[in-house]
């Protein structure tokens, strides 16, 4: 793949010389930075590249879908419990904190942490984007909205279609490209 823009001629998405404006032509243009400078650059963009953009992992879209029928009602008087497949110890957070709850995995570019950072459960080899899906409290439910994700976000089984909620149920199965969560309401006991 051959292309013309901005000055510069790309070979790839990693190769780019730049070409002489005077006649629009692919011979280098007498430049001050050597091989060896341009090599170091076209390294570093690729790290960079590899380092920040969420893997591709191609047909995540490999399970039958699952029908769960835990309770879908979440009040003052619950807990919201996030297990990570693999994992002892689980996210918890309390009904009373819970608005927005962004999943995915800390971005460095900005240091931003999600409310759910999944960076130490293999998050990116698992194919977890930045800001992969959000929960939602609303009406009385939590709702799960894929942040049009690059591998997609799966609630039991099933592709959610980008920002469109879907509601949570105690029981459901998430999953962010391979990376599985386990939902579980924990009533908590109010004592006078």
């Amino acid at each position: 793949m051959e292309s013309v823009a901005s000055g510069y001629l790309y070979y790839g998405w990693e190769t780019k010389m730049p070409i002489n404006p005077q006649n629009n032509d692919d011979e280098p243009e007498n430049s001050s930075m050597t091989s060896d400078d341009e090599k170091k650059r076209q390294d570093a963009e690729a790290e960079m590249l590899r380092r920040n953009a969420t893997r591709g992992l191609g047909n995540t879209d490999y399970e039958e879908s699952e029908p769960r029928w835990g309770t879908a009602r979440f009040n003052e008087r619950t807990t919201l419990m996030l297990f990570v497949r693999g994992a002892p110890e689980p996210f918890v957070f309390d009904a009373g904190a819970i608005e927005e709850l962004v999943i995915g995995r800390v971005d460095p570019d900005t240091g931003q942490s999600p409310d759910v950072d999944l960076e130490n459960f293999s998050g990116m080899e698992k194919g977890v984007s930045r800001r992969h899906a959000t929960i939602i409290r609303k009406d009385g439910s939590l709702n799960l909205v894929d942040a049009g994700s690059h591998n997609g976000t799966y609630l039991n089984g099933q592709r959610l279609i980008a920002h469109q909620p879907r509601v949570l149920r105690d029981g459901d199965d998430i999953r962010l490209g391979f990376l599985v969560l386990r939902v579980k309401f924990v009533r908590v006991q109010i004592t006078p």
